[in-house]
């Protein structure tokens, strides 16, 4: 620490003034009493700290988002979630960065200027195919790592996002070039709640990019740019994966390390695992596998041994008592999702039967005059077919199909069986009187993400 004394004051009873000692970031305060007799120097008129040439004091240490752990209550893994980023010098760099962007007028312009992607959605005959590949004859055993990490590095991007009132990075993931024309597949909860987004990509160039869809069921998310020269991935057919197989993930590691290649096997299939989607759960079929992936991971590539990509790294187990368990999600169910959300924004066909419910148990049940099993109506939307029917909030849904009700997974799973238009058979309890009632209810297209 640098000491500085004031000049000689005038000799009285007590002897010298001490050297004063500064302090970072404050102005020379008046001259500290003297000798006893409390009276005070002259205000020393010396520089503001840091200040003319004098040293500054190093800046504190930053702040480091660190993953919750899993969820209360909620079996299963919590997704890795985008990393927090606040390194000063890239917070400032990218403030400027936007700054500039806001005052550029025109998307078009901006689309020249930086190779942001021009908001058009492709008509449903110019939909780029999300091509599934057979496993290649001549590939033997195989690639080596290294040879992996070349063919598959160029495809993986860094996405950085900003949040709504923020000029600075709010966090990171990673994403998977699918074709030439820049779209881009990644998780949905790497870009929730974003305001804007950019993509970082191998070759160092950061563009502009805006959210074609967002699926929180699904957890996927497509994203778009526009450049040349861009390195689509080759995807494979997760449906033919047999546990044991090498795997290697690359993605944007800790938010901040782009690139990361880390390999292991796969280690399981058909995974059901329940993670957090917005303000509710929802349960997926994932690939299990023993390859690192850390925050930051999320939306980045899980690859067979032939190179080809093979799930979008979704997930993990956040608890210091495990290690290498991580979560994908299967390139053939994120196909169609894909193909739809590029298409159109959301998951089309999907159906909706307008209420919102909550799983009843021998505990939560009987408690409060209720079935011990079922699900118990909290809100009717104002398009469910329900209405029609004097079905109302505190009716329990029973059966669905002739499918016993015990989890919300298990309404949603019936659900998913049909298309919009069709009928599902309920039976429901009537609360007060307990009667049951059998309903065919018409389902809707549901348009939510």
């Amino acid at each position: 620490m640098d000491q500085r004394q004031y000049p000689q004051y005038p000799q009285q009873p007590g002897g010298p003034c001490p050297p004063y000692v500064q302090q970072p970031g404050m102005e020379y305060p008046p001259y500290p009493p003297y000798g006893g007799q409390g009276s005070a120097a002259p205000p020393y008129g010396g520089p503001v700290y840091g200040q003319g040439g004098g040293p500054v004091p190093p800046r504190a240490p930053q702040y480091v988002y660190q993953t919750p752990g899993s969820m209360p209550g909620v079996p299963g893994g919590k997704p890795p979630r985008r990393r927090r980023n606040r390194a000063p010098l890239v917070a400032v760099l990218l403030c400027l960065g936007l700054a500039a962007t806001v005052f550029l007028a025109g998307e078009a312009f901006d689309a020249l200027r930086s190779g942001g992607a021009a908001r058009r959605r492709p008509t449903p005959g110019e939909v780029p195919s999300f091509t599934i590949e057979d496993l290649p004859e001549d590939a033997d055993g195989g690639l080596s790592t290294v040879e992996i990490a070349k063919t598959v590095g160029p495809s993986v991007v860094c996405i950085n996002v900003y949040e709504p009132g923020s000029i600075s990075i709010a966090g990171s993931g990673s994403g998977i070039i699918l074709n030439e024309d820049g779209f881009i597949v990644t998780n949905a909860h790497v870009v929730e709640g974003s305001s804007a987004v950019t993509v970082l990509l191998d070759d160092g160039r950061e563009l502009d990019a805006w959210i074609v869809g967002s699926d929180t069921r699904t957890d996927l998310a497509v994203v778009k740019i526009t450049a040349d020269g861009l390195v689509p991935a080759s995807f494979g057919d997760s449906d033919i994966l047999q546990v044991g197989e090498r795997a290697v993930a690359i993605g944007n590691a800790a938010g901040q390390l782009s690139g990361t290649v880390t390999q292991g096997i796969i280690s399981g299939l058909n995974r059901e695992i329940s993670m957090q989607a917005g303000n509710s759960v929802v349960t997926m079929n994932l690939i299990q596998t023993s390859a690192a992936i850390n925050p930051g991971n999320s939306g980045g590539a899980l690859v067979n041994r032939f190179g080809q990509v093979i799930g979008i790294n979704s997930a993990k187990l956040n608890s210091s008592m495990f290690e290498g368990i991580g979560f994908a999600i299967p390139s053939a169910d994120a196909q169609p999702v894909v193909e739809d959300l590029i298409a159109y924004g959301y998951v089309k066909d999907r159906v909706a039967l307008g209420v919102m419910v909550i799983a009843l148990s021998p505990v939560t049940g009987p408690a409060n005059d209720l079935p011990s099993q079922g699900l118990y109506i909290s809100s009717v939307e104002d398009y469910s077919d329900l209405n029609n029917h004097d079905i109302t909030v505190g009716d329990v849904i029973l059966t669905a199909d002739g499918v016993t009700l015990e989890t919300t997974s298990d309404l949603l799973d019936v659900l998913e069986t049909h298309k919009p238009g069709e009928t599902v058979r309920l039976e429901i309890q009537k609360r007060g009187s307990g009667n049951v009632v059998t309903v065919d209810a018409v389902l809707a297209e549901s348009r939510s993400n």
